[in-house]
């Protein structure tokens, strides 16, 4: 046996224990001094940097809005990358300096698709002018999402190392809960520094909100803000945001829900616009686009998310794809990182 069969042997047997590690009725039988790290498939080739340059042009050319082979070869390069990198990895990148970030962008396609994805959402974001009735949205990260209406740019859960470079361009933040990949401390602190709201229910400023439910007027905006479910033990973990992005808008109603679980738990003042759910935390989601919700645009997210280890929690591009189908609706889409979403009620 050759020493690439070997490892690829020595991969699946220390997958396949971790599978039972994991499995409550079999663990009980399983060694107790065993501990294994977060394992990588060798069989899996990280892209070259030609072949990351060539997917990350392709996922900017092309749209969400319609799943072009190009667009799906580019996200099966992304995702090779993705199937590489341990969140540890991610972690010590999303820490470390400019210098050293820039290092791993050369080696990592993912993460150099990461930064030039800020890079392209800072750029539009500072010269996009939206039209009366309109509304701009980026997809950054994860559940992250700047929203630009003809009066004020919005952002909802956003993560990443660079977040804080967005100060001078938003109006106020939004966080939907307490778990690190749905905001940045760095931009929370400075934001709270220039005055800037940022709303959430556990950050101990002027904006916490602890009631279940509440209205907020900042600006243009109407925000309808409601404590619900994460999962069956962290109860009314998580702030759903109903915006209305003001009369400039269209009066259009934005529905971040962040890592909302319960379908029955969704109930917006308003009809939606545009709803952006979790695609995989136990929310219903066809229910909740096609019978509840009913909105006009619905952007499915919190793919990739490289905080969480490969094999726990780390939905792939194939795993959103397989959600958008579900949906049997031609209105869901799956935004990728750096994405431009232009919608307009008129």
């Amino acid at each position: 046996m050759n020493e690439a069969n070997k490892e690829r042997l020595s991969w699946s047997r220390r997958h396949f224990l971790r599978t039972i590690l994991a499995t409550p009725c079999l663990c009980a039988f399983a060694p107790s001094a065993i501990s294994l790290a977060e394992e990588v498939d060798p069989s899996i080739v990280e892209p070259s940097a030609e072949e990351a340059v060539k997917a990350i042009d392709a996922m900017y050319r092309t749209s969400a809005f319609n799943a072009t082979s190009e667009r799906l070869d580019a996200t099966r390069t992304i995702q090779r990358s993705v199937d590489r990198l341990r969140a540890a990895e991610f972690d010590s990148y999303f820490k470390s300096s400019r210098e050293d970030a820039a290092k791993e962008e050369e080696n990592r396609a993912v993460l150099r698709y990461l930064n030039s994805s800020f890079d392209k959402v800072l750029n539009e974001l500072k010269e996009t002018k939206v039209d009366d009735n309109s509304v701009v949205f980026w997809h950054v990260y994860n559940m992250g999402y700047l929203i630009k209406t003809p009066t004020q740019t919005i952002a909802v859960d956003i993560r990443h190392r660079r977040a804080a470079e967005l100060l001078p361009y938003i109006d106020f933040l939004l966080v939907t809960h307490n778990h690190r990949d749905h905001f940045t401390s760095s931009l929370c602190d400075a934001a709270t520094l220039a005055k800037i709201p940022v709303v959430s229910n556990f950050l101990q400023n002027d904006w916490i909100v602890e009631e279940n439910e509440r209205t907020l007027e900042i600006g243009d905006s109407t925000i309808q803000l409601k404590r619900v479910d994460h999962n069956k033990n962290l109860i009314k973990f998580v702030t759903t945001f109903e915006i209305n992005c003001g009369p400039r808008s269209g009066d259009c109603v934005v529905y971040h829900v962040g890592d909302a679980c319960d379908v029955n738990q969704l109930t917006p003042k308003e009809p939606v616009d545009v709803f952006i759910p979790h695609l995989a935390v136990g929310l219903n989601v066809p229910k909740a686009v096609n019978e509840t919700i009913k909105p006009k645009l619905t952007l499915l997210s919190h793919i990739l998310e490289l905080g969480h280890q490969i094999d726990k929690w780390r939905w792939s591009y194939d795993y959103g794809y397989n959600a958008v189908r579900k949906c049997a609706n031609d209105t869901v889409i799956l935004p990728v990182w750096g994405e431009k979403i232009v919608y307009s009620r008129g």
